[in-house]
């Protein structure tokens, strides 16, 4: 549930009491304010979408649709990320359920999870719940686990990390070279995926120390034999400058802005027409249209 400010009305948004705040959020996930948008994450080596990242998006009745940076704040508070966690797992998977119905392929979707939520009594079982009861299996989401808290400090992650991978979900640290120990993190917790942050990229390719640090970073991560993810391409030469990497994979405003919809996200495919695939009949794959949601 990470996000940016650009284009939010923060301050207005935010009642003046922590209090009232908190109880807003709460009430308007009961009026259905709240929704998400997806962003695409593409292959180095071809360009293809490989997957989507969900991102929780408020559409508030006085101030039009807020990012996660205008109520980021309240994410301290353990009922609001519980809660938000819950909505954005459940609005999901009856996305993916209904893509997949529609005739749309089989792309991974993943979702920012606090690892505070994550290691809950039951969090395993009750994310199992929710996909199953929209008709999909857990093995479709991969969790991202936010460094926000200290994954290195929190002995049960290991256990739920474990969990999870025993279900068939993939998960991976979220923003790697930010925040707390995430180099702790990397040896005892079996993560399938690692995210860069963007901040690393953030003066790449111009800034030869820069890129010093991130091609170590790209070493490291490799000689793991994790999944990479190049969060934060923003530009043709950070796009052009990453191809030498061509087994990882990209995100960024320069790919793809957020879109709300599956369908909408730039390269998404139907394995078939959704006519069709009330049928079963399969035909080629095509391409869908871009809808800007950011």
């Amino acid at each position: 549930m990470k996000g940016t400010t650009h284009g939010s009305p923060v301050a207005k948004a935010a009642p003046k009491s922590d209090h009232a705040f908190r109880h807003r959020i709460l009430d308007g996930l009961q009026a259905g304010e709240f929704c998400i948008a997806y962003q695409g994450i593409y292959r180095v080596d071809s360009g293809e979408l490989a997957q989507m990242e969900v991102l929780i998006r408020w559409r508030h009745p006085e101030f039009g649709v807020l990012l996660p940076g205008a109520f980021m704040e309240a994410f301290e508070d353990a009922d609001i990320k519980r809660e938000l966690t819950w909505f954005v797992l459940d609005a999901v998977a009856f996305e993916i359920g209904a893509w997949r119905a529609s005739g749309g392929a089989d792309y991974s979707v993943a979702v920012n999870v606090p690892p505070s939520v994550a290691a809950l009594p039951g969090f395993t079982e009750r994310m199992e719940s929710i996909c199953f009861a929209h008709g999909i299996t857990p093995d479709c989401i991969e969790l991202e686990l936010l460094e926000s808290e200290d994954l290195a400090r929190m002995p049960s992650i290991r256990k739920v990390v474990r969990r999870l991978r025993n279900k068939g979900v993939s998960v991976a640290m979220d923003d790697f070279g930010t925040g707390y120990s995430c180099l702790a993190a990397l040896g005892p917790i079996d993560f399938g995926t690692v995210k860069i942050a963007k901040e690393l990229l953030a003066e790449a390719p111009s800034c030869p120390n820069a890129c010093l640090v991130f091609s170590s970073v790209l070493a490291l991560l490799t000689r793991l034999k994790v999944a990479i993810v190049i969060e934060g391409v923003e530009t043709a030469a950070q796009a052009q400058w990453i191809a030498q990497w061509p087994h990882v994979l990209a995100q960024g405003f320069f790919l793809a802005r957020p879109a709300f919809g599956m369908d909408n996200v730039p390269g998404a495919l139907l394995r078939r027409p959704a006519t069709q695939a009330r049928a079963a009949r399969r035909e080629g794959p095509r391409a869908i249209r871009l809808a800007d949601a950011a």
